[in-house]
């Protein structure tokens, strides 16, 4: 049950002021959400199913939110972030393991978010190869998060999502959609081409494993130094700050489906990665469309290989009880590792070995139902959070996305095991 102080929130005594202040931490999640792979994602879907997959992504971002939101109940009532709460209460191992997981997935990941930045941003110098655009994205996210300075981090991700709005929803208007058919054959609710992989695949990039340990990690980070500490009316802008960054998510992974599908899919070319897009849309758009979707990539890259860099010090030390110093020698290692050891081994072998890309694969779809689970557990723990732990109704929502994480790894493992 909610306690009484959650459920009469002072929403009538907050002002326009206080909600742009609290806008912040679900800002760098929607950085992170939106990456390369996120574009990717989208774009195929797009050229391959037209508006019928704009549905999708918007139900994805709304699961996203709910996925979300017991963080911040835990973090603000008990000021005391996710990975905090699993090492106390469940124990070391299982953050220890969420750790490993989380580092191995981001040193693979991050050489697809550092080289999609890199390729956007050859399309407008190529003479720069890409191996060097992306040493200079993985240096310069690297020296942000060196600084370990949070309100920095939140204003470069500001400006970066955006730039990525700017970018991506001009590319989808200047697409020409007919808004008959957004309307008629976006909101179909139909399966697109009955490709219900396509479906888990659009879902599975909106919830990253490692987005709600952030969200809790950045929220704590925001409202430290705050005196004289109000929970209820903390909770109730940080729900504010997620929920208009989920429906920033949406526009911007909604207006890349729209100019695929009104662009490409009527083409019938064939999208195998975001750069693919930039440089289909030139010449069927003009050259303006192709810079403003690569601006929007380069965004995307770079916000999502910063977000990785920045976070993974604060879950290392959080997971073991250390102080959470940006500055101390295992934060400083940490922050190299998991920005410039993904491009050397890209300089070294051309591309991540297939075997560390597997291996974090399958870790973080072991991640994902195992956050949700803790998740879950935590937040109803009445001994833990006492009158603020789940009621009925985010007891019956957070169990249906238990079983949409379960889908989704399992959608990953049938995928490793090339069953599908």
């Amino acid at each position: 049950m909610t306690s009484k102080e959650d459920r009469i929130t002072p929403s009538s005594t907050l002002t326009f002021k206080d909600y742009v202040k609290a806008i912040g931490p679900g800002v760098i999640i929607a950085a992170a959400i939106i990456g390369p792979g996120t574009v990717t994602t989208t774009s195929v879907a797009g050229a391959t199913y037209g508006y019928e997959a704009l549905w999708i992504v918007i139900l994805a971002c709304v699961v996203s939110y709910f996925y979300q939101e017991p963080a911040i109940r835990i973090t603000l009532r008990k000021s005391t972030s996710l990975m905090e709460g699993v090492r106390q209460h469940v124990g070391k191992p299982a953050s220890g393991f969420l750790l490993v997981a989380l580092i191995t997935g981001a040193v693979a990941f991050q050489a697809g978010n550092f080289t999609g930045a890199a390729m956007a941003l050859n399309y407008f110098i190529p003479e720069i190869t890409i191996t060097a655009w992306a040493l200079t994205m993985a240096i310069s996210a690297l020296v942000i998060a060196w600084l370990g300075v949070y309100t920095l981090l939140e204003n470069i991700n500001k400006v970066l999502i955006g730039l990525m709005v700017v970018a991506f929803v001009i590319t989808g208007f200047v697409s020409g959609p007919s808004l008959g058919d957004l309307v008629s054959k976006g909101f179909s609710f139909r399966i697109p081409g009955g490709d219900y992989w396509m479906v888990l695949a659009l879902l599975a990039t909106t919830l990253p494993p490692n987005t709600v340990l952030g969200l809790s990690a950045f929220l704590k980070k925001k409202y430290a130094t705050v005196a004289d500490r109000i929970p209820s009316r903390e909770i109730a802008l940080s729900r504010f700050d997620l929920r208009f960054n989920m429906v920033i998510t949406a526009f911007i992974t909604g207006s890349i489906i729209i100019c695929a599908g009104a662009v490409i899919h009527p083409q019938g070319i064939e999208i195998t990665g975001a750069e693919d897009m930039a440089m289909q849309l030139t010449p069927l758009l003009g050259r303006f469309a192709g810079v403003s979707f690569a601006l929007g990539l380069w965004a995307a890259g770079f916000s999502s290989g910063l977000y990785q860099a920045s976070l993974a010090y604060i879950l290392m030390n959080q997971a073991f009880g250390w102080p959470e110093d940006a500055t101390a020698l295992r934060s400083r290692i940490i922050m190299v590792v998991t920005s410039l050891v993904p491009v050397g081994i890209i300089a070294l072998f051309d591309e991540m070995p297939i075997a560390v890309i597997v291996t974090a694969q399958a870790l973080n779809g072991l991640a994902l139902p195992l956050v949700a689970a803790l998740i879950w557990l935590l937040s109803n723990k009445k001994d833990f959070l006492g009158d603020s732990v789940n009621n009925s109704r985010q007891n019956i929502i957070y169990g249906l996305i238990m079983l949409l994480v379960t889908f989704l790894a399992l959608r990953v493992f049938l995928e490793l095991f090339h069953v599908i």
